[in-house]
């Protein structure tokens, strides 16, 4: 096949001013002896598990742990943890990136000024990809990456995923450091600075994201091409708008429309000189702008990874080869076939897996994704000699297995896939895309046959609202019922129920081999469901 295993990124990491990660200072063994304190010390604990869920801080904007009081809290107890474990002498920085919602700017300066107030510096490039800030981190002298993002929630909500200076998501012994810091109170009081200045706030942007993805696709394509393939990109009016600069580098010609009330191309431009060989026609869809406020309200607004019906319907009339929806910060991607078929990230895995292995890349045949995988994945995986294995949902867990067995593909059904096989560590839409299209283009086959080795059961996810969140195991109707069901969908079907964690919900998920037995146990896991939480 044309396409070679590709070296990892050659940016580089600076080594001035870098230290190794500190382990946590240990909890003081001391304890009052005074009742009040030890109550105390159980409402606190109480409360932390609120601050951090599965993919970092989410909330309403303004509200819980995203008041202004605590986001400043929240920033300077990173802050103080960076500071306390830097070199002498050396100011940490922090990369922070936000996505365009309305609340971009009061959390991002909120943050800005508590990572200040604790002598650190902040570097502000404005709107940024959740995956752009996570690769500038670990391939740059930052101590820390933040990015201020509810991800595919509304534009009402916002949120905060921090990423260690290696390009991960903070290990959960330091998010419970800075939650006990948050709610203990210990961030107030004066601000630290050297006697000249507090830290400093650097407004630009680094470009090597940019020329990572552009170095490793354009050359790829280009090898690779018989013919443009037409792309519908939607990027939900989220942190993906900013890449038009990237897709326009890798782009035979442009234009650009919006899926909302309906489908229009409006301008158009063809590329001229080097880009004139290159292989994809884009449709950009959806984007939203820095100098257009009023399109920070449209974020995933039926439109991007959760509504690709807007997409799907722009593929068909534009007889397209693909479409891509993003979700907000662009971390995950959902795929559109030829057909105008929706394909998710079971499907991605699948096609990725084989040509992975195909081509040898794909370590120990091995390919990690979650509890909500559907068994048609399983199936088709099996069919090729690969194994899969399942973890909790959320990336970091996805992540942690696929270092824990030595595998190079994993993600989840949501569209967040990791390619791991180049280096590159985080769930990043975009690159996901890309390279499901290069695929495409060695292989010359279209997205529906390439998709084809996957056949999904009838799956169904059911939301029940709670207040509280006790332990699934208590819940008797629930628990007693499942095992029933269980045991009588045997190897036809799968049930798997947790708590969401980023809303206060408990989610069913049911899988069965036709939709009447669907129908039914979803039905009756829901009414038992409802009378535990009741």
């Amino acid at each position: 096949m044309a396409r070679q295993a590709k070296k990892k990124p050659s940016a580089k990491r600076k080594p001035a001013g870098k230290s190794a990660r500190a382990k946590p200072a240990k909890k003081s063994a001391k304890k009052s002896a005074k009742k009040p304190v030890k109550k105390a010390v159980k409402q606190t604990a109480a409360k932390t598990a609120a601050l951090f869920g599965t993919d970092g801080i989410r909330s309403e904007a303004g509200r819980g742990p995203l008041t202004p009081e605590s986001v400043l809290a929240i920033g300077r107890a990173l802050g103080r943890f960076l500071a306390d474990h830097a070199e002498r002498g050396v100011r940490p920085i922090v990369l922070l990136g936000v996505d365009p919602r309305p609340s971009a700017d009061l959390v991002g300066t909120t943050l800005a000024a508590g990572l200040i107030a604790e002598h650190c510096d902040v570097h502000w490039p404005g709107m940024m990809s959740t995956p752009e800030v996570a690769f500038l981190t670990g391939h740059g002298n930052f101590a820390a990456g933040i990015s201020v993002t509810a991800s595919h929630n509304p534009a009402e909500d916002n949120g905060i995923k921090i990423f260690g200076k290696d390009g991960r998501k903070l290990p959960e012994a330091i998010e419970k450091r800075i939650e006990q810091a948050v709610l203990s109170g210990k961030t107030a009081g004066a601000a630290r600075h050297d006697g000249t200045r507090f830290g400093w706030l650097h407004l630009g942007r680094e470009r090597h994201y940019e020329s990572y993805i552009v170095k490793t696709f354009r050359k790829s394509f280009a090898a690779l091409k018989k013919r443009p393939l037409a792309a519908v990109i939607d990027a939900a009016y989220g942190a993906r708008s900013i890449d038009l600069q990237i897709l326009s580098q890798l782009a035979h010609s442009l234009a650009f429309g919006k899926t909302e009330p309906e489908f229009r191309v409006g301008s158009s431009m063809a590329a001229g000189g080097e880009a004139a060989d290159n292989a994809l026609d884009v449709y950009f869809l959806n984007a939203a702008s820095p100098s257009h406020p009023e399109t920070h309200f449209l974020i995933n607004r039926k439109c991007g990874s959760l509504h690709p019906e807007g997409c799907a319907r722009a593929v068909r009339e534009l007889k397209a080869d693909i479409g891509v929806c993003f979700d907000g910060d662009g971390d995950r991607c959902i795929l559109v076939d030829e057909t105008g078929a929706v394909r998710d990230g079971d499907h991605m895995l699948a096609l990725l897996a084989a040509d992975m292995k195909a081509r040898g890349v794909l370590k120990n045949d091995l390919v990690v994704s979650t509890t909500m995988a559907n068994l048609g994945l399983e199936r088709a995986l099996n069919q090729i000699g690969v194994k899969l294995i399942r973890t909790d949902v959320g990336d970091k867990y996805v992540l942690e297995a696929m270092h824990k067995h030595g595998a190079v593909l994993g993600g989840e059904q949501s569209g967040h896939i990791i390619l791991a096989d180049e280096g590159h560590l985080a769930g990043d839409g975009l690159y996901t895309a890309l390279r499901v299209i290069e695929v495409m283009l060695d292989s010359g086959k279209p997205l529906s046959e390439l998709c084809g080795a996957v056949s999904k059961f009838p799956q169904t996810i059911v939301n029940v609202k709670t207040k509280a969140k006790p332990p699934i195991g208590s819940l008797k109707h629930l628990k007693k019922l499942t095992g029933s069901l269980e045991s009588e969908l045997g190897n036809r079907g799968r049930i798997n129920v947790r708590y969401s964690g980023t809303e206060p919900l408990l989610r069913i998920m049911v899988e069965a081999e036709d939709q009447a037995t669907l129908d039914k146990v979803a039905g009756a896991l829901t009414e038992a469901a409802k009378k535990d939480l009741a």
